[in-house]
């Protein structure tokens, strides 16, 4: 086995971060798509220093991804106030979708996944939809669900809510705390029907 390589110094970290906000800056500007040389150009520098510090465009991708799903499920993690069952479900569908507009340019970005000089992945779910996805169904397994039926409900929930936004951030015909009432009336009615308790159902928000 090779070694693995040592962290990042500081200051390295602290460069990558900046050129992490130079990109989010580039994308909030760009319906969604960008290229690694307008990155490069807000952040004024060559596109190798860019390369140097995220390798490639899907590197830079899952830079973004990662920043952006740790904000997520941090909002999600938060307190429920008390809510449960079907009110902390729609509490947490709320919040995902309230994160989507105040972002929808990062978040048409997450969902591409594709820099206009790459071909979009035949994967189904992005690498965003992925991680919230398996933070929920970590959050599932532990409030008591076996791990087959976790990973199912965390896939189903997280999928659905980010294809309904995906839509949502391109045809706004209602706003997004309708959107989240009817996701919340439908999800809700499918959980009831597959026999979830209040304990279970408290989780499918993927919230603590």
């Amino acid at each position: 086995m090779h070694p693995a390589p040592p962290p990042p110094s500081p200051r390295r970290a602290a460069r990558r971060a900046e050129l992490l906000d130079a990109a989010i800056r580039a994308i909030r500007r760009s319906s969604g798509r960008v290229a690694m040389e307008d990155i490069a150009a807000e952040a004024g520098i060559s596109r190798p220093i860019l390369y140097r510090h995220f390798g490639d465009a899907t590197g830079l991708y899952a830079a973004v991804a990662d920043r952006f799903c740790r904000e997520l499920l941090a909002r999600l993690r938060r307190p429920g106030g008390g809510a449960t069952g079907r009110a902390l479900l729609h509490r947490q569908i709320a919040t995902y979708l309230s994160f989507v507009a105040e972002d929808p340019e990062v978040y048409r970005f997450l969902l591409d996944r594709s820099p206009p000089d790459r071909p979009r992945p035949a994967t189904h779910a992005s690498g965003f939809t992925r991680l919230v996805a398996d933070g929920t169904a970590e959050y599932l397994a532990a409030a008591g669900w076996d791990r087959a039926t976790a990973v199912a409900a965390a896939d189903l929930l997280v999928g659905g809510v980010e294809t309904a936004a995906g839509r949502w951030v391109v045809d706004r015909a209602i706003g997004h705390q309708e959107l989240a009432d009817r996701l919340t009336d439908l999800l809700w009615a499918g959980f009831r029907q597959a026999g979830a308790s209040p304990g279970p159902a408290r989780a499918a928000g993927g919230a603590g």
